[in-house]
């Protein structure tokens, strides 16, 4: 019995080391950890900048201490199977600027579909613009610039930082393969090297091509936003076929957004540049969430 007790024991501490080495270590071998694929493949930083100097003069540290304390009350009170989700304002005085950004984002998050892919979120809003609009760094999504933003973008924006934080934290990682490996495997060699025969009509998106990474992302979001023209797009591409298939099987089960309908242009085009700059019907979307999707 002890041994049995004593293999067990052993085994699960070498499986704890070798997953801290794979997300931590080692990206000279070819296993990209968490922070290393964050820092050069996920819309990186202007060059040179400090991001943590660049904001921490407009912070009053206090002030979001008690806002992270209410909120997180306000939270268990009103929804005790809600994930923990908290939300921070560069100047503090945005808050009340970004009420209907925030009210939009929340409607996502908090959905049926989604809060269950969520242990632990921040969001930081921001006021002024930056070289990006958007960053996901430490299960922080990050916005610059927010009210440059429509609506309908801001939250393409969203789901599409958020698909990264669904890659990184939420699919399941083994000791030797993780979950999003099956999606990139379909066209990717390395994280920004193609398959053999890969093309244009094989990805959602121009960006989709930049690396594995973004072609989650961006496949991720025109699943959610635009389901039915990936669909149809899938009729002409086993590869697409293969990719929407992923997100049916491993995220959403066919219990949301398949053969859904957002789009204000019925045609659908050839070829996009951005999933998140296509315009769509929000209030649509925002209604079937309400409605318990």
């Amino acid at each position: 019995m002890k041994r049995v007790l004593w293999f067990i024991f052993s085994t699960f501490i070498c499986t704890f080391v070798i997953l801290f080495i794979r997300s931590y270590f080692l990206p000279w071998a070819g296993i990209e950890p968490i922070h290393y694929i964050e820092k050069n493949y996920i819309e990186s930083w202007k060059e040179g900048e400090d991001f943590d100097e660049w904001y921490t003069d407009s912070i009053d540290l206090e002030l979001l201490k008690k806002k992270e304390q209410a909120l997180k009350e306000k939270l268990r009170e009103k929804f005790s199977q809600t994930p923990n989700i908290d939300f921070y304002y560069f100047p503090s005085s945005f808050e009340e600027m970004v009420l209907q950004y925030k009210n939009i984002l929340t409607s996502f998050l908090e959905s049926n579909t989604i809060k269950s892919k969520i242990k632990q979120l921040r969001v930081d809003m921001h006021e002024q613009l930056f070289d990006v609009r958007w960053k996901m760094k430490d299960k922080t999504l990050h916005f610059f610039g927010v009210l440059w933003m429509e609506e309908d973008e801001f939250l393409s924006v969203s789901i599409h930082e958020f698909a990264h934080y669904v890659d990184l934290y939420f699919l399941k990682k083994s000791v030797l393969k993780d979950v999003s490996d099956y999606f990139y495997s379909i066209s990717w060699d390395s994280t920004k090297v193609m398959k053999p025969g890969s093309a244009q009509q094989h990805f959602v998106s121009g960006y989709a091509m930049t690396n594995k990474y973004e072609d989650f992302a961006e496949s991720f979001t025109y699943y959610i936003v635009h389901n039915e023209d990936f669909l149809k797009k899938t009729e002409d591409s086993d590869i697409l076929k293969q990719k929407y298939d992923f997100f049916t099987k491993n995220l959403f089960k066919q219990e949301a957004f398949m053969w859904t309908d957002f789009s204000l242009d019925e045609a659908v085009e050839n070829y996009y540049w951005d999933i998140t700059k296509i315009d769509f019907d929000l209030q649509k979307l925002l209604i079937l969430l309400k409605n318990g999707i």
